[in-house]
């Protein structure tokens, strides 16, 4: 079983920020658009995969967080296992910042990790719910473009859109 291990197929992954990644092949193609890449190229060398819209620090945390989802998936499907994944994946989203969030959205919409994207927005969605329009503005970086005046009449008009909204907690 070691000698299967030590064989294991490597592949090099290249960030923006010029580091390079070498992960395992079962790692690399949870990555739609690593495994499309392999797919399409066949004959591809041993030269790293550039991941151009993808930061160091970024790849790491989805490395880590492939490399733990895989391990779940091989100990098979019991309520035990989802319950340890679903606990997992509730710590990661906590470790995070809203700005890593917004990131790694980013990161697994490119890479094609459709599990991983739809925790994530979820998480974001989960942050700003009942949130005020100025809390989302800051979230997501928006600029007001309303005039006072204007912002005013939206409220007045749509009055209970913002009833019961959570205090703002940065």
């Amino acid at each position: 079983m070691s000698t299967a291990i030590a064989k294991t197929k490597k592949i090099t992954l290249r960030t923006a920020d010029n580091h390079e990644f070498e992960v395992d092949e079962a790692i690399a193609m949870e990555f739609v658009a690593v495994k499309t890449f392999f797919d399409e190229n066949p004959d591809a060398t041993e030269a790293p995969i550039p991941l151009p819209n993808v930061s160091s620090k970024c790849l790491s945390t989805i490395i880590e967080y492939c490399k733990s989802h895989l391990a779940f998936r091989a100990r098979g499907s019991s309520s035990s296992v989802e319950d340890e994944t679903k606990a997992y994946d509730e710590e990661f989203v906590k470790a995070q910042d809203n700005e890593s969030l917004k990131e790694m959205i980013l990161a697994a919409n490119y890479l094609n990790i459709k599990d991983l994207l739809d925790m994530l927005n979820q998480a974001v969605a989960d942050r700003i719910k009942n949130k005020s329009v100025e809390f989302v503005r800051r979230f997501f970086g928006i600029e007001n473009d309303y005039t006072p005046e204007e912002e005013a009449a939206v409220r007045a008009q749509n009055e209970w859109a913002f009833e019961g909204v959570d205090p703002d907690d940065d």
